[in-house]
């Protein structure tokens, strides 16, 4: 990619942030700035929203942490991100943010994301993009959780996940039900491919039935040939009770 690119997505992002072949044509002109972890780092931003969040990467994603409930960081994928330099991060700074342009921005996240080297192998697993809402007051947690609900389908349904982090955040470990790993002190919009530990995130039994059935049939398209016997054999076992359910209440309605 070349600073020309630049002109051609009407969005100025750093240099790196898409693959070589630069973005699609015809992308929308949604105007933010994608800089990775090491520009923030150079730029001695230290207690700027930007500089704050990737020193609490490094203090926790990319640490242990006695409360996890297995060995290695919070996020396993975290030190390697750090060490490729594959974290991109935006600012969004506005305190009532418009939710259409959040949307349109979201999505155009994805978009760079997916074209983004690495694209493909092993390593294209550390690759994350950290949308940062530093302008976002007292109804945070529920603004983002909003968000991320309503545009998580979009991701699952490409092998992608949007994580929602934000301080009050509830969502249990998957080994301790009392850590809280997506409790950031400032909130964001996190963008990562979906791996196999997934799998509890997407058979949550308080998503309806046709949500977790698209989840489910996603996660098996996605990773079916990879993932390990047990994750698979809990996927397709949820697949089915969630069918069985939605199939259950169709004919309950019809009555």
């Amino acid at each position: 990619m070349n600073a020309n690119n630049h002109t051609a997505t009407g969005c100025p992002v750093s240099t790196e942030a898409h693959g070589a072949g630069g973005p699609a044509k015809g992308a929308s002109p949604v105007h933010f700035v994608l800089r990775r972890a090491s520009e923030v780092d150079a730029a001695a931003e230290i207690e700027s929203p930007l500089g704050s969040t990737i020193a609490w990467v490094r203090r926790f994603l990319a640490r242990p942490n006695p409360d996890l409930g297995r060995a290695g960081p919070v996020c396993p994928f975290t030190p390697m991100a750090l060490e490729l330099d594959t974290i991109w991060m935006t600012e969004i700074q506005d305190a009532a943010p418009d939710p259409q342009r959040i949307q349109d921005v979201i999505e155009e996240c994805r978009k760079i994301f997916v074209e983004t080297e690495p694209r493909e192998g092993p390593m294209a697993i550390n690759k994350v993009i950290m949308v940062v809402f530093s302008g976002l007051g007292e109804d945070a947690a529920t603004w983002i959780d909003a968000m991320q609900a309503k545009l998580k389908p979009n991701f699952v349904d490409v092998g992608l996940m949007l994580g929602e982090f934000h301080s009050r955040n509830e969502t249990p470990g998957l080994r301790n039900e009392a850590f809280r790993p997506l409790r950031s002190p400032i909130p964001m919009l996190v963008i990562r491919h979906m791996v196999e530990s997934d799998l509890p995130f997407l058979k949550r039994e308080t998503d309806k039935p046709e949500v977790r059935i698209s989840y489910l049939r996603s996660y098996l398209r996605q990773l079916g040939t990879t993932i390990r016997r047990n994750y698979f054999d809990q996927a397709v076992d949820a697949l089915v009770n969630a069918e069985i359910e939605q199939r259950s209440a169709a004919q309950g309605g019809a009555r």
